[in-house]
């Protein structure tokens, strides 16, 4: 045989042995990849916000509205929330309107877009005249905030306040309101 021949008849004997070693196996499908299900993004409780609301304030012997503002800052770790908070209110008190401040901490668990914390600190009536202040509070208290958007929260709070000198009151404070997360 010649050179041409003899390569040609190995080519096919090649493909032929290659062929039926193919047909011995199994053919196996392949494997399906799961798609991962879209999961609405958690909301992230991270970074600075300011914030608007109204609210009571009851001393032992009368319950006032009050209308302020909030400025605080959060860090999250995981479902875990810290954070820092300043307010000042203006209580509508009788027989004065008096302006009503706190420094908070506040710390708790963020639930998705739900967060739920406690809260402790100091409060004063910046010595509003003894007629219509309350003097200066150790506060404590709980509340939650829901994340209603991207940027907003609606939050609700209970907070109590121990008289810390002599002719000082203990409150009881309740606030709803809104804040815009930067």
């Amino acid at each position: 045989m010649t050179i041409l021949k003899s390569t040609l008849l190995a080519a096919a004997a090649t493909v032929a042995i290659a062929s039926a070693a193919q047909a011995a196996d199994p053919i196996m499908p392949m494997p399906v990849t799961p798609v991962a299900p879209v999961v609405d993004p958690v909301f992230d409780w991270s970074g600075f916000y300011a914030g608007v609301r109204v609210g009571g304030l009851n001393d032992t012997v009368d319950t006032d509205w009050l209308v302020g503002g909030e400025l605080g800052v959060n860090a999250q770790w995981d479902m875990f929330v810290l954070g820092a908070e300043v307010a000042v209110d203006a209580v509508f008190g009788d027989p004065d309107t008096y302006a009503y401040g706190e420094v908070t901490a506040r710390g708790g668990v963020a639930f998705s877009e739900v967060l739920l914390y406690g809260t402790v600190g100091y409060g004063t009536d910046f010595d509003a005249p003894a007629a219509s202040g309350v003097g200066n509070q150790v506060l404590a208290g709980v509340g939650v905030e829901f994340a209603v958007s991207d940027s907003i929260s609606v939050d609700g709070r209970y907070v109590y306040g121990w008289g810390i000198d002599a002719g000082d009151s203990d409150i009881h404070k309740f606030t709803i309101g809104a804040n815009f997360h930067f």
